[in-house]
């Protein structure tokens, strides 16, 4: 591994031992990997770890899956954690895992078996754009699906929650209304789990809807 002093840190989440191992054997040269066995300890780690860098997940996990431990991220009332680029690893490979774990806020999307050169560029992408603002390494998106494109450029439910905390009935534009919608289960989840107090804006939502469709 990387000096110590030098190293970033990423924190890997995922209920198979095998896997962790693998990750953190192609990551070890170049970054620090804490490892925790599902979505609860992962939480742990990042509330004791303020220098966590990035979180790649699991999707399936016990205690707190995925899609929970995303939320609870993007929901994260420290602004370092809330922020951190996610990376989902999962053997789904389907439309409607890609989509939601892009609506929940992940950043990223790989099916496994993990390729060692997609693993580390993916990696090296966002944690340079964690870390720096300035020159960063440009993904060959051309390589991508467009869902995996979708997830990596679009909007996620942070950006939805900015818009609807600050909606006013009439006030919502027909983007933030088809982007709000799109997630809006999600939503109801995260404040039904997570309790965000954004009952009254999901409604104010739902309102403006109706009177676009009438």
């Amino acid at each position: 591994m990387a000096d110590s002093t030098e190293a970033i840190r990423i924190l890997v989440a995922d209920d198979s031992r095998t896997i962790r191992a693998a990750i953190n054997n192609i990551l070890r040269s170049k970054y620090e990997v804490l490892q925790a066995e599902d979505g609860e300890e992962a939480w742990q780690l990042l509330t004791q770890n303020p220098d966590v860098r990035m979180v790649i997940s699991d999707i399936m996990m016990p205690n707190l899956d995925g899609y929970g431990l995303i939320c609870r991220i993007r929901a994260a009332e420290q602004t370092d954690i809330q922020k951190l680029p996610i990376l989902v690893i999962t053997s789904s490979d389907d439309e409607i895992t890609r989509e939601r774990t892009h609506a929940c806020g992940a950043n990223d999307f790989i099916v496994k078996p993990v390729e060692r050169s997609d693993l580390v560029e993916r990696v090296n992408f966002h944690t340079e754009v964690n870390l720096t603002e300035g020159d960063k390494t440009e993904l060959p998106m051309h390589e991508f699906s467009e869902v995996e494109t979708t997830v990596v450029e679009t909007p996620d439910i942070n950006s939805a929650l900015e818009i609807i905390r600050g909606v006013k009935e009439g006030t919502i534009g027909p983007y933030a209304i088809d982007l709000c919608l799109e997630i809006l289960p999600l939503l109801e989840y995260c404040d039904e789990s997570f309790a965000l107090d954004i009952f009254t804006e999901i409604e104010t939502i739902k309102k403006q809807n109706k009177k676009q469709v009438i």
